[in-house]
């Protein structure tokens, strides 16, 4: 070994992070060496002292910027977990005693639409531009952003989608799907909305990069038209609100 080598051997540091009340420790990606020589050199030792500590499950977030890194951290063990834009996060699971817990990424996706009825009884009613079933009416909404709630999330959606400001009130139902995007579950909750007194005059403006039509129907017509709703959920609510 040269001496360039056994200066840059000197340099390494175990990598550290934080800890969590299962005995795992999420590595700080701030922490990961410069180069792939180093990064393998002070992933092996690092391992060594997780082990000593028994340490059980790592997390070890490589940043979109150092993907070299990830075929060395799986010479060591290392599973693809899930990626983000500027992460790939892999994990590890040390202890041979006992069968590897760690939970999977992001198991289902949250949808929410917005029921949304005025003073002269018309139902709120969307197009999609690009649709499973043509000529289909269907109550706006769409899916959660991250980190949003569902009352933010159906009014933002609405709001999108029709160009009426709507207020969420409550939920009044909601389905789950075992096989959506991805081969993920998927769970829909339809929310009732409410118009304040000096918004019913508020004029359509939908999204046509999303949107085809958007209309307010008759909530009778609505709800007495089993073949508008090629989704059961959907006439259930029409009754509902009827």
């Amino acid at each position: 070994m040269s001496t360039t080598d056994d200066q840059e051997f000197d340099k390494i540091i175990l990598l550290t992070g934080t800890g969590d009340i299962f005995s795992g420790v999420t590595v700080n990606k701030n922490l990961l060496a410069k180069t792939c020589v180093l990064f393998e050199r002070q992933l092996e030792q690092s391992l060594l002292a997780w082990r000593e500590a028994k340490r059980r499950g790592i997390w070890l977030p490589i940043p979109h910027d150092r993907t070299e890194l990830i075929s060395i951290a799986q010479k060591f063990g290392f599973v693809l977990h899930h990626a983000k834009p500027d992460y790939v996060m892999l994990t590890n699971w040390l202890d041979e005693n006992e069968p590897n817990p760690l939970p999977s990424y992001a198991i289902s996706t949250i949808g929410v639409g917005g029921l949304v009825v005025n003073s002269k009884r018309e139902v709120l009613l969307i197009q999609e531009r690009f649709a499973y079933v043509d000529d289909y009416f269907k109550l706006p909404g769409g899916a959660l952003d991250i980190g949003e709630s569902l009352e933010r999330g159906v009014e933002r959606e609405v709001l999108e989608e029709t160009g009426i400001r709507a207020h969420f009130r409550g939920i009044l139902a909601f389905t789950y799907k075992a096989q959506f995007r991805f081969g993920h579950g998927d769970v829909y909750f339809a929310c009732l909305m409410s118009l304040d007194e000096n918004e019913e005059d508020q004029q359509i403006n939908f999204d046509p990069l999303e949107i085809a039509a958007c209309k307010w129907m008759s909530l009778d017509e609505w709800a007495s038209s089993p073949e508008k709703h090629p989704v059961p959920i959907t006439l259930h609510l029409a009754r509902l609100a009827v």
